[in-house]
């Protein structure tokens, strides 16, 4: 198995990345600041985040909610878009020099869209909403008033969330690139360098760390040559930018990695769709940033990671060194607006420090770029051509666990801290009966780290399948408990002031999250938007004055229902 890893490897280093950056020139102010306060950054676009690379730049709002958001350019609302999660309350504006800028985390939407949504909800008895609109609906243009700044959806902290799309491709562009007015003249810093020995997995690899010395831009190994234990090599980098006027620090732009003058590997965080952003786990040492919280960014592409981000080389930038000569590595890793810091070391390749890894004889050997199915007595599991980025030596235990409330064996699926790229199907057998009725209440968990994944699957005979995208212990589960319906601030039979303006309900599930909501005012849909557990209703022309009832339902993932009944007086 050794020797194929590691013709695996070398045959990776030859093939040659399809994709190169483009070096497109981007409209230079064309648009304006979205906001009347200058621009101060709390996030830049490819920062590192949890699964994925943050797509735009966060601009602060003085630690405010409700600043006035312009449009920064003409155009017309081509999207409007409510959630719990991601975005919140977002807009989409279309321009006419072919990009789509994108404003999230709202409270609200200026008068016109504000109203047009707030009666689909109603006709739809849907406070989620994603609509597009027609070229002609809702123009804008620049400098005109289009929402007011907030902290909806997945947002600590109030803030607007700012993104510039190609239109026709839907890929993310660097907002950096397009000459908003933002001083910049600190190059990034670089806290550390790391080697892995590329005849394993990287997730068998653990980082060998260089120790580096400098600032200001020039860092390096001194004259101490750097010996490794191994002929087939690739590094990692720590490195964060900053900025001239934000305390915050921020991902890097570019990295560039020479070999002897020559340039083996280099990317750029431009140009990523969406559909891709997930990549970001192959561009990372991620068992490291699970372990620590630390991010180290390959200077090298797994075999497994298809993101169009990279130079067209020639090279993966896996480096040689069967010589056992030293050579010199130069890294230069920059932000948007040239900034760059430069690392500079002689490595060398050391045969008698050779240090073997081992694999576990039991190991099923899972390979990226093709389809791969595990097999076991309560559980099977079915991995896409994509699923994994590197070589993955997959482990799995079944144990008999058929206490309260269980309804099978409970599976660890090898280790949390190795990361697949979609969704895996994975099939558990039961213990229960066909005809046992237990089965309608019956849902599949994932517990990974301090994350609960429940899913209603399917039944075929006596095994359930769902779906996940993570490793962690796996269980079918009994829920036969309702989910609880809690008053949040008043009171049942409340007499509600002129002052009052919301109604709020904590709505909780002892499994996972609740699925349904549904609430009536005497008989008639009512409007809750939802964050969490926390479901809010704000007083709308829906409410007149009086006596009013009311009934509230929610339903869990298992189907397990409560319904109350409220009353109070406006």
């Amino acid at each position: 198995m050794r020797t194929y890893l590691l013709y695996f490897f070398i045959f990776s280093i030859i093939t040659i990345s399809s994709s190169s950056q483009s070096n497109s020139i981007y409209p230079q102010n064309y648009f304006r600041n979205p906001l009347n306060i200058p621009i101060q950054l709390s996030a830049n676009f490819g920062e590192l985040r949890s699964n994925h690379f943050h797509m735009g730049l966060d601009m602060r709002t003085m630690g405010k909610e409700n600043l006035p958001l312009y449009a920064p350019a003409d155009g017309y609302i081509s999207r409007a878009k409510i959630g719990q999660n991601g975005f919140g309350r977002a807009i989409y504006i279309s321009h006419p020099n072919g990009y789509t800028t994108l404003y999230a985390h709202l409270n609200r939407f200026y008068d016109a869209l504000e109203n047009f949504i707030h009666q689909k909800q109603y006709d739809d008895e849907s406070w989620e909403q994603d609509v597009t609109f027609t070229s002609t609906m809702f123009l804008v243009q620049k400098g005109q008033f289009i929402a007011y700044t907030g902290s909806t959806g997945a947002s600590e902290a109030p803030h607007l969330h700012f993104e510039i799309r190609d239109t026709k491709t839907d890929k993310n562009i660097n907002p950096l690139l397009f000459g908003f007015d933002i001083t910049d003249k600190i190059p990034p810093v670089i806290y550390g360098l790391y080697w892995y020995d590329r005849r394993y997995s990287t997730y068998q690899s653990n980082p060998a760390t260089i120790v580096l010395s400098g600032k200001k831009g020039e860092y390096t190994s001194g004259s101490n040559t750097v010996k490794v234990s191994s002929p087939l090599i690739s590094l990692g980098i720590r490195a964060e930018d900053k900025s001239s006027n934000s305390p915050f620090l921020f991902g890097i732009y570019r990295a560039e990695l020479w070999l002897d003058d020559s340039l083996i590997n280099a990317f750029t965080l431009n140009n990523i769709s969406y559909k891709d952003t997930r990549y970001s786990n192959a561009c990372i040492d991620y068992s490291k940033w699970k372990t620590s919280g630390i991010y180290i960014q390959h200077l090298s592409f797994l075999p497994g990671n298809f993101l169009s981000i990279f130079d067209n080389v020639g090279s993966n930038g896996v480096i040689i060194l069967t010589d056992t000569l030293p050579h010199n590595i130069n890294i230069a890793v920059s932000d948007a607006y040239g900034n760059t810091s430069n690392v500079n070391v002689k490595m060398q390749f050391d045969g008698s420090l050779q240090l073997p890894y081992s694999y576990p004889q039991n190991a099923k050997m899972l390979l990226p770029d093709q389809e791969n199915n595990v097999t076991g007595n309560n559980v099977e599991i079915r991995f896409s051509k994509f699923a994994f980025y590197d070589v993955v030596p997959f482990l799995w235990y079944e144990q008999n666990n058929f206490g309260i409330n269980k309804a099978s064996a409970f599976i660890t699926l090898y280790n949390p801290t190795v990361p697949v790229h979609d969704n895996f199907s994975i099939s558990i057998k039961t213990t229960f009966a066909l005809n046992d009725t237990l089965r309608e209440r019956t849902v599949m968990q994932l517990v990974s780290g301090n994350t609960k994944s429940t899913v209603k699957g399917d039944w075929k005979g006596d095994w359930m399948t769902a779906r996940f995208n993570r490793f962690g212990t796996v269980q079918l589960l009994i829920d036969t408990v309702p989910p609880v319906i809690q008053i949040s601030g008043w009171k049942d039979g409340q007499k509600f002031s002129g002052a009052t303006k919301t109604l709020r309900l904590l709505c909780k599930d002892d499994v996972d999250d609740v699925t349904d909501f549904r609430a009536e005012l005497d008989g008639k849909w009512l409007l809750f938007e939802q964050k969490g557990n926390i479901f809010t209703y704000r007083f709308d022309e829906h409410c007149m004055a009086g006596n009013h009832q009311l009934n509230v339902m929610v339903k869990d993932i298992a189907g397990n229902t409560t319904q109350k009944t409220f009353s109070f007086v406006k």
